[in-house]
């Protein structure tokens, strides 16, 4: 499967491409800030844009959605939670629930809900090897919650339940604020202080 990382933006946002390495049916994942630098990326890949997929609805991740929708004629995905959350900053095509799944050529993508950061965030397991986390799980952290909409107990509640995901997965975020762009799972389970915590009021401790 094709996969490509984009640094884009000034607050470190990550987006990605995937696409199937035969037909090049693809899709990206929080399409943010410069919908050019995408576009090259998709036009550069041959890449079929058939989906855009919002992990949530903060403007970081979803301000290049509709642009890319225009020129590429995608359907933009979110959770139902997200959608009443949008308020014009991008606009959606298909509301999805827990556990919602598409296939891509021969590679499965399954959308897991995992409040917390934000009521509709998602995670996507990608072809059983990515775990695309949004901005409920980076590197050596976890996304906020003391946000709009936010709960520490949902977040911890989704955390424990990538927590029981398989050790192989590659966790990739939605910013690069930790010490590498990307880290299997199995790892962060061993050095993520978020994922070590191991009750709520644990997690509420750290800094």
């Amino acid at each position: 499967m094709i996969f490509e990382q984009l640094n884009l933006g000034n607050m470190q946002n990550f987006s990605y491409l995937f696409a199937d390495s035969l037909t090049h049916e693809g899709f990206i994942i929080d399409p943010a800030f410069d919908h050019v630098v995408i576009m090259e990326a998709v036009k550069r890949l041959k890449i079929n844009l058939t989906r855009i997929i919002l992990t949530h609805h903060h403007f970081d991740h979803i301000n290049a959605a509709n642009p890319i929708k225009s020129q590429t004629g995608a359907e933009i995905i979110c959770h139902r939670e997200t959608a009443p959350l949008l308020h014009g900053g991008a606009s959606y095509d298909r509301l999805i629930d827990d556990n919602y799944s598409f296939t891509t050529g021969n590679s499965k993508i399954v959308c897991l809900h995992t409040p917390g950061h934000a009521p509709g965030s998602l995670c996507l397991i990608v072809s059983d090897k990515w775990l695309i986390t949004g901005d409920t799980l980076f590197i050596n952290d976890c996304g906020r919650a003391d946000l709009a909409g936010s709960s520490p107990k949902a977040l911890f509640e989704s955390l424990q339940r990538l927590k029981a995901l398989p050790d192989h997965l590659i966790v990739c975020p939605g910013h690069n604020y930790g010490p590498a762009p990307t880290r299997i799972l199995g790892k962060e389970k061993q050095l993520n202080p978020t994922l070590l915590a191991k009750n709520i009021e644990e997690f509420c401790k750290l800094p």
